[in-house]
């Protein structure tokens, strides 16, 4: 059959069903019309009527309803499973079982998107296999590594993706490196940015433990004093090293005055018990101000 002019297609559903040569009608589904049947007489048949076109609409509906429910049905199931992976109460067979019936095999990311929607989300990536889960803010996407290049299409997106891993492994190192890409993805402007795509990230140990033990023993004293006085000690140094220590350029972009960030820093130092003029100091206190990062200890 001849593709359609998409002329014919009305533009309410209200509209006469009757075209030349034939109907036109919607299939009806929630939140409006799936999409429009149309039918034609063919020449020298009996015509059907417009009866029968409206009986085959109606089982276009019901194949349409059925389908959607299936797939929100899987998306929900995907959806639990995922947090049940983040949460590390599945066993690893048990989770290579449920990621196959999702169709994800091979080498498996983790992403964690912001700066977009669930409807955003699963319109980018339809007819890709993967999990979504909403977790506050955040949107996290487990699948093939390439559902980010297809995320980073999204506009205004900031995505951070893991390292490769496969399916049924611990996510626990998976998710604090797309955490972690993620927010350097917000700060940099950046839509995706992959884990160890940056040099200062792979020298980052992957235990947890390691990592808190290093931001303890470098920057635990800021981290407190920070939150019992409500001020930005750690903010302010980490901001002025981000600028290659430039502190006027760095006071710039904290909206305060460079006397104000020069105290912050003398403060820090003498918190850290680090000289930040020395270059071992300030290779260390970086390296611990990225863990902390890793960890979600910074914005």
């Amino acid at each position: 059959m001849p593709v359609p002019d998409p002329g014919v297609l009305p533009a309410s559903v209200d509209a006469p069903p009757t075209v030349p040569g034939g109907f036109v009608l919607p299939v009806p589904a929630p939140g409006g019309p799936a999409g429009f049947l149309v039918a034609y007489e063919r020449e020298g048949a009996q015509p059907a009527g417009l009866a029968v076109v409206q009986h085959i609409a109606t089982v276009a509906a019901l194949r349409v309803a059925m389908v959607r429910n299936e797939r929100e049905t899987l998306r929900r199931e995907g959806a639990e499973t995922l947090a049940e992976l983040l949460q590390e109460v599945l066993d690893p067979e048990a989770a290579r079982r449920r990621l196959a019936r999702h169709a994800i095999e091979g080498d498996t990311v983790l992403i964690v998107v912001r700066r977009t929607t669930d409807e955003a989300l699963l319109r980018c990536l339809e007819d890709h296999p993967h999990l979504l889960l909403t977790w506050g803010e955040d949107r996290y996407v487990l699948g093939a590594p390439q559902l980010a290049d297809r995320i980073g299409e999204l506009p205004d997106v900031a995505a951070g993706m893991s390292r490769p891993f496969l399916p049924g492994a611990a996510l626990r190192v998976a998710q604090r490196e797309a955490l972690w890409a993620v927010s350097k993805a917000v700060e940099s402007g950046r839509p995706v940015i992959r884990y160890g795509d940056d040099s200062m990230g792979r020298w980052l140990p992957d235990d947890p433990a390691m990592l808190t033990a290093l931001v303890e023993h470098v920057l635990g004293a800021v981290l407190r004093y920070d939150e019992a006085h409500d001020s930005q000690l750690l903010v302010s140094a980490r901001t002025w090293m981000e600028r290659d220590r430039r502190t006027e350029t760095a006071a710039a972009a904290l909206h305060i005055h460079p006397n104000t960030l020069a105290y912050r820093l003398r403060r820090f130092g003498a918190l850290t018990d680090r000289d930040l003029a020395s270059t071992g100091a300030l290779a260390e206190v970086w390296l611990a101000i990225q863990a902390a990062g890793a960890l979600g200890l910074t914005d």
